[in-house]
């Protein structure tokens, strides 16, 4: 059996003990879906071949034949990443409207987490796909022998910002650690936090090169801001790397802003509570029923911490959840993940 093979039989196996059924069921009466609150679009969407999905962690409903799943959840999930392309129908899960340079925002670090699968070295050039960040200069870039842990840090000083960013999982060795689930205690914290291990394993990996750099960046340039970005597996160790500079650089939410998307849980409820107490800038971008979310499940002891933006369908549309794991926002669909929307996604232009 291929080394392929046998990945995706224990993906197999390990989505089937998911606590999720395919059982049809009534949208509480309770919840207004947001399709309600949201302003009307001034254009109309073609109709899908496919009923609305609404279903998820709790309350399930059937998938689409045509999706290779097991109980109810799809056995795939996205990798590209994305060039966001959001519709202006952004706005709180309570439907009041979000405003559109924050839209704008999460389309531009999207981006540059994007940017983190070029094949640059010492020049920030990746085709046409660089052109949106003129003045942005390659600071350095790494990519770890132990966890293949790699991204670039760049720095803008037209913006003064500084750039570390994360790249997803894109070979077998990354595959391998998203896909432990056990814990390791955070240390840091004092509350019984516990972390993903394969995780912390890819952030200690990479940690002194991207510490070292970016302290000795931040001390070079006073005044500047720093933002940690990362896609999928990136994420979490974006948000690892985060906290040390919290707690040994001094770095807050005055200097310090996040952004990940496709981000997995990260650790237990107790993690989850230390990173919400910091008071530190987190943005959490969902697109739609990407699976890589929900893994590792709330079964096995996991829980996201706040600040979730959810790319709710095919039109772009966003939601700002103010909850923790919000029963409103991507935990309200199932995890599955067939070829994504051009709408939202489309692979860059990297030559």
């Amino acid at each position: 059996m291929t080394p392929l093979k046998l990945l995706a039989l224990i993906v197999t196996v390990l989505l089937a003990v998911q606590p999720i059924t395919a059982i049809p069921h009534k949208k509480p009466s309770r919840q207004k879906p947001h399709k309600e609150n949201k302003p009307k679009s001034s254009t109309t969407s073609k109709s899908s071949t496919n009923s609305s999905i609404l279903t998820g962690e709790h309350p399930t409903q059937k998938l689409s034949e045509d999706v290779p799943q097991a109980h109810g959840l799809a056995l795939n999930w996205t990798t590209s990443v994305s060039t966001l392309t959001i519709n202006r129908n952004a706005r709180f899960n309570d439907g009041v409207a979000v405003l559109t340079s924050t839209v704008n925002t999460i389309q531009f670090f999207g981006r540059l987490a994007a940017v983190a699968y070029c094949d640059f070295v010492n020049t920030f050039t990746c085709g046409s796909y660089c052109n949106g960040f003129p003045g942005t200069v390659i600071v350095k870039t790494f990519n770890t022998p132990k966890t293949s842990t790699i991204g670039y840090i760049a720095r803008n000083d037209g913006s003064k910002a500084i750039y570390v960013t994360y790249r997803g999982s894109s070979n077998l060795v990354n595959f391998i650690y998203d896909l432990q689930f056990s814990f390791d205690d955070y240390s840091p914290a004092k509350n019984g936090a516990r972390v993903h291990s394969g995780f912390l394993a890819s952030y200690r990996d990479a940690r002194d090169i991207v510490y070292n750099t970016v302290v000795d960046q931040m001390a070079k340039h006073p005044g500047y801001t720093l933002y940690m970005i990362g896609h999928s597996l990136g994420s979490a160790v974006a948000v690892l790397q985060t906290l040390d500079f919290y707690n040994n650089a001094g770095y807050n939410n005055r200097n310090m802003i996040i952004y990940t998307f496709g981000q997995p849980r990260i650790g237990n409820p107790a993690f989850a509570s230390y990173v919400d107490s910091l008071g530190l800038s987190f943005h959490r971008t969902i697109n739609q029923n990407d699976i890589v979310p929900h893994v590792p499940p709330m079964l096995f002891g996991y829980k996201h911490h706040t600040s979730e933006t959810w790319i709710e369908d095919s039109q772009g549309d966003v939601v700002l959840c103010s909850t923790v794991e919000d029963s409103t926002c991507s935990n309200s669909v199932i995890p599955w993940t067939t070829s994504p929307s051009p709408k939202i996604f489309a692979e860059p232009d990297l030559r």
